[in-house]
């Protein structure tokens, strides 16, 4: 039954191991060529910047959402560029989509833009799933164990006679379920993707 169990937890995913969240970049401006000229009337010129390498950043605008001042919701929707970079939006409110240049990794963070300069740092978030390669030893750990188990159980119940002693029988299979147990959550904990909530920080020089 416990080594059954143990091959349960080898099989089964666990839920992700939830990181603290990353620390805020510092305000430390971007080294950004800007154009020469403003932005256009009722835009705002903002200064994107990640901090673990260059992202591919898409902005989806929040059509719900008319800034103060305006008569209609911003529509610009498509990739600005690879940070660090700079762009002009319509004031309001974004999504942006950040997309690492290998495509591996991935964040989605909300941006404000308003008349003037915003810069806009991200320490990225990161999601990573399992890889198979974590689970073999595992689970080789956990199969060990249920054959050392079930031979010290074979031992130890054959040792019937008087002058038979189980206890060797009774170790190894002591010995075989623990390792199948260890391994069970070891395959357990291996199985388990990796969350981490990115941060931002976002001011107006």
């Amino acid at each position: 039954m416990v080594v059954g169990g143990a091959f349960v937890c080898t099989a089964c995913a666990g839920e992700p191991r939830v990181l603290e969240p990353r620390t805020p970049p510092s305000r430390e401006m971007p080294s950004v060529p800007l154009p020469p000229s403003p932005p256009p009337q009722g835009s705002g010129r903002v200064i994107l910047d990640t901090t673990d390498g260059p992202m591919r950043v898409t902005a989806q605008a929040d059509t719900s959402f008319v800034p103060p001042g305006a008569s209609a919701a911003p529509s610009r929707t498509g990739e600005l560029c690879v940070t660090p970079c700079a762009a002009d939006l319509p004031e309001g409110r974004y999504r942006l989509f950040l997309s690492s240049v290998d495509g591996e990794h991935g964040d989605t963070d909300d941006l404000v833009v308003s008349s003037g300069l915003t810069v806009y740092r991200r320490a990225p978030g990161k999601y990573v799933t399992p890889s198979v390669a974590n689970r073999v030893l595992p689970a080789i750990v956990v199969a060990v164990g249920a054959v050392l188990a079930s031979v010290g159980l074979v031992i130890a119940a054959g040792a019937s006679g008087p002058n038979d002693n189980p206890a060797p029988g009774l170790v190894l299979g002591g010995v075989g379920a623990a390792a199948a147990i260890g391994g069970g959550f070891w395959a357990y904990d291996a199985s388990r993707a990796v969350e981490q909530r990115g941060a931002t920080t976002s001011w107006q020089p």
